[in-house]
């Protein structure tokens, strides 16, 4: 019943992949029952090639033939379409459920990079209004937003208003990497939050710094949300733990 189905769905698909079969079709749906020789003067074609048409259009039962005496009518028939439809209408199906579970598989992986955090805290020798204004200065900045060893900063901007960017390019080698975000947050002289975009983060990546005072100058926390995998989040782990380091060297 299958290999029928496909059978009859390949003749059609066959009839129809002619541009000259589907005017005739056409012209059937919306004229009716047609003489051949009719059919011929329409498409100013001879009436042994209209003939071949319809012989392939009666195969796949697109239309079917009524003798009236010496009269040959051509009727169409559009039941085989049923069974493109069909046909369609599985393919759709098919694919429909496809994008279903390509929307469940992102927003899963959507819901897991939001989990994905990490918070490392380090006590820095200098007041807290010197190490907010550290972060803030793009003078300073090229002096310890240093995630490895052997890295240096060629450059460094920032416009330090909610709203405004920043932008570091940290230089490893002959490789220079670019990151830059928005601060969302300025609060003197104990939170700065800013989005963080560089080569390997994702959308809406964001880093929080904390400052309060401490007995030894500033208790410093820098959260980080967002992460496309636990190796990223790792990976920034220890080049924030570098940088808050350098910072305390710098200060």
């Amino acid at each position: 019943m299958v290999e029928q189905l496909n059978t009859s769905l390949s003749d059609t698909l066959k009839a129809v992949s002619d541009v000259t079969r589907r005017s005739i079709l056409t012209t059937l749906v919306q004229e009716g029952p047609t003489r051949v020789t009719e059919l011929a003067g329409l498409y100013a074609m001879s009436l042994n090639s209209v003939s071949k048409h319809i012989k392939v259009l009666e195969k796949s039962g697109l239309v079917t033939r009524r003798t009236l005496g010496r009269v040959h009518l051509i009727e169409a028939n559009l039941g085989p379409v049923d069974a493109v439809e069909e046909w369609f209408t599985q393919l759709k199906s098919i694919w429909d459920l496809r994008l279903e579970s390509l929307d469940d598989l992102l927003t899963q992986k959507e819901k897991k990079m939001a989990e994905l955090e990490m918070t490392t805290s380090r006590i820095i020798g200098a007041p807290p209004e010197t190490v907010f204004n550290a972060w803030l200065d793009p003078k300073i900045m090229v002096k310890f937003m240093m995630p490895g060893p052997g890295m240096t900063v060629p450059s460094a901007q920032t416009d330090p208003v909610v709203g405004g960017r920043f932008s570091v390019v940290m230089r490893a080698g002959e490789n220079d990497m670019p990151h830059g975000g928005e601060y969302k947050e300025i609060d003197p002289h104990s939170r700065i939050v800013f989005t963080w975009e560089s080569p390997f983060s994702v959308d809406d990546s964001t880093v929080t710094l904390a400052m309060k005072p401490h007995s030894d100058g500033t208790d410093l926390t820098l959260r980080h949300i967002k992460f496309a995998d636990e190796e990223q989040r790792d990976n920034h782990n220890g080049g924030w733990n570098a940088i808050m380091a350098k910072l305390d060297d710098v200060l």
